[in-house]
């Protein structure tokens, strides 16, 4: 839970008076396909190439990341059949096979590998089509996932996540956080701050562009990238000092401005926007309550963001000039941490019953929510994948803090990986 929500809690109160849970709808909100396409991932013909290395870094990742596309069903079955000659296909299709992926991976430099895809229809017993990648023998992993998010751009029309990131906040030491960056399924996490401090909320903008809040000059400021790819620099604030302590910056989707909340000495927040360019900050609510974790539709013309101007916490939606302020959930005493989709069309957020959290989707066509995760333990801080397939969140369901991605129906439930202490996470095609 961010710093925020955790305020929240404290200045809101934690009482359960009489809460009555959501109500849970069984169904899978996942509008794009309603089927999966069987597909069969053939061990790759190796020339030159450490073999062991092969299945580990390429031939395992594939699977994986198939499996976990969403469009796809991955066959698993001992009794497929052992070549990919064009003679073979008849039999894969026998073995409910419908994609076949044929790879040849050689060496083609000292230390450059090529790696030589071939699509066929199993059923029709033809290409599909044919691609080469290339690249040093390190780079085997993200060649995987780029042969799989082009399986599903050939198959949706819109590119997979396998070669996606997740950025969130990790605990370095008891009193340090930094920003730090890991690939979609778990691999390769790299730190983006070194501040030794308490650095938190990161939002990453469409082109790449990071920001933040740290404490490293000891009250709050936003840090982060003014373009993608520069150092790290203040963004707010700007000249004088403001008169209360902000948090939780949300890039808009043009990444020109910059929402974010600040407080004052009576206990209130308010929801302003910066913009970069001029250096000029607009405040958009103006109440005696807490308005606090901004986020941008993806046209940049609205904002959801949690209130409690009407007593518990609920989501709320208003123009980007903050009118026409409307509130959106109904059901539960307490509702937070929106989560605007990428094509608009949801909200995810987190609804608190019994004590714990839980993740819930809005669907803004239908005016309905439905109930993703349950359990034991909370889950937390949603956001979504590029694809809007899944939900990426934080939850202590396996001790301690740790990253999950779900699918829309709740029922594919994964750990992105073993490490405590993360929270925060947003999940980019952009880093």
């Amino acid at each position: 839970m961010n710093v925020w929500l955790c305020a929240l809690v404290l200045v809101l109160g934690t009482s359960s008076q009489a809460q009555q849970p959501p109500p849970r709808t069984e169904v899978v909100l996942d509008a794009k396909s309603s089927g999966k396409l069987a597909v069969a991932v053939a061990p790759p013909t190796v020339a030159g190439v450490d073999e062991a290395t092969v299945n580990r870094d390429f031939l395992e990742v594939l699977k994986l990341d198939v499996e976990d596309s969403g469009p796809f069903a991955l066959l698993k079955s001992a009794k497929l059949p052992k070549t990919t000659d064009p003679s073979s296909l008849k039999a894969w299709a026998e073995a409910g096979t419908e994609w076949l992926v044929a790879t040849k991976i050689s060496r083609s430099g000292s230390d450059q590998v090529l790696v030589a895809l071939q699509v066929s229809d199993a059923k029709a017993g033809k290409p599909i089509y044919s691609k080469n990648y290339s690249g040093q023998d390190n780079l085997l992993r993200r060649m995987a996932h780029a042969v799989a998010d082009d399986l599903v751009a050939r198959l949706t029309g819109e590119r997979g996540v396998a070669g996606t990131r997740i950025v969130m906040v990790k605990q370095v030491t008891r009193e340090v956080k930094e920003i730090f960056q890991v690939d979609r399924d778990g691999a390769a996490l790299i730190p983006l701050t070194r501040h030794g401090s308490l650095t938190i909320s990161p939002t990453v903008a469409p082109d790449g562009k990071l920001a933040y809040i740290t404490y490293k000059g000891g009250a709050p400021e936003i840090w982060g990238q003014k373009k993608a790819g520069t150092p790290h620099v203040k963004l707010y604030p700007v000249g004088t000092q403001p008169l209360g302590q902000c948090s939780a910056p949300a890039w808009s989707p043009d990444g020109k401005r910059l929402a974010f909340v600040q407080s004052d000495r009576r206990g209130n927040s308010d929801i302003m926007v910066l913009d970069l360019d001029l250096g000029r900050v607009r405040r958009l609510t103006d109440s005696n309550c807490i308005n606090t974790e901004p986020s941008w539709n993806p046209a940049g013309t609205q904002i959801a963001f949690t209130s409690d101007r009407e007593g518990g916490p609920q989501v709320y939606l208003m123009e980007d000039d903050g009118s026409n302020v409307r509130r959106l959930t109904s059901e539960g005493n307490y509702n937070a941490s929106p989560a605007w989709s990428p094509n608009g069309a949801m909200i995810a957020y987190v609804s608190r019953f019994e004590g714990k959290f839980d993740l819930f989707v809005h669907k803004l066509g239908e005016g309905k929510a439905y109930q993703i995760t349950t359990g034991l333990a909370s889950s937390e801080s949603p956001s979504w994948s590029p694809d809007e397939r899944k939900l990426v969140f934080v939850s202590a369901r396996g001790g301690g803090m740790q990253l999950y991605t779900t699918d829309l129906s709740g029922n594919q439930l994964r750990r992105v990986f073993e490490a405590t202490g993360c929270q925060s996470p947003k999940w980019t095609r952009s880093r």
